[in-house]
């Protein structure tokens, strides 16, 4: 016998990529959004392509696919592969107060992220537009190999003055140079003597 849905009316989830953990986006969104509202958020909090397709699978503990929300399905018929994100609630497919997802990016990177319930919260009292992201940890995938548009100072001083691991900086090797060519002038100056001019 299918379990019924829970009474909810806020429900707060963790969004984290599964190849690093601490990339993670906590979003709360209403039960009676849809998944295409959340995959909107994700998009949006994880800087994607905004006409990036996608799809939820209900999951469990084991991070086992169970029944598949697409963002190209447009309506929800019986018997279907899998289920439209704009026709189907939130709520609808929530049974367990720890309920988790596998949200899977139709993209050349094929990123994946794991989604978790981690929240159920009473009807809002406050008027602030859902979905919205509460939490932001991490760069984005999309992010990564990007050359940060800020040099810090440590680079700017070794490009400024041509150094690398390897060298030690300012010595006094100059110094030595510079003493050693007075050595010579000033015996130059000894061998001719006074009584030369």
């Amino acid at each position: 016998m299918p379990q019924e849905p829970l009474n909810m009316s806020l429900i707060k989830f963790r969004v984290c990529w599964s190849d690093d953990d601490t990339t993670l986006r906590d979003i709360e969104i209403l039960s009676g959004q849809s998944y295409y509202d959340l995959h909107t958020i994700i998009k949006k909090e994880l800087l994607m392509p905004v006409d990036m397709e996608a799809s939820f699978f209900v999951s469990n503990d084991f991070i086992r696919r169970g029944k598949q929300i697409s963002s190209t399905v447009e309506k929800n018929l019986r018997d279907a592969v899998a289920l439209s994100m704009k026709k189907t609630p939130i709520g609808a497919l929530i049974v367990d107060p720890h309920q988790k997802f596998i949200y899977e990016c139709d993209h050349i990177k094929g990123w994946i992220f794991n989604i978790e319930l981690i929240t159920l919260l009473p009807e809002p009292i406050d008027t602030d537009p859902y979905p919205r992201c509460i939490k932001t940890e991490g760069i984005s995938p999309t992010q990564l190999g990007i050359i940060p548009l800020v040099k810090d100072s440590v680079m700017e001083i070794e490009e400024r003055y041509d150094l690398n691991a390897n060298e030690e900086g300012f010595g006094d090797e100059g110094e030595e140079e510079s003493s050693s060519d007075e050595e010579s002038e000033e015996s130059s100056t000894e061998e001719f003597g006074s009584e030369d001019f």
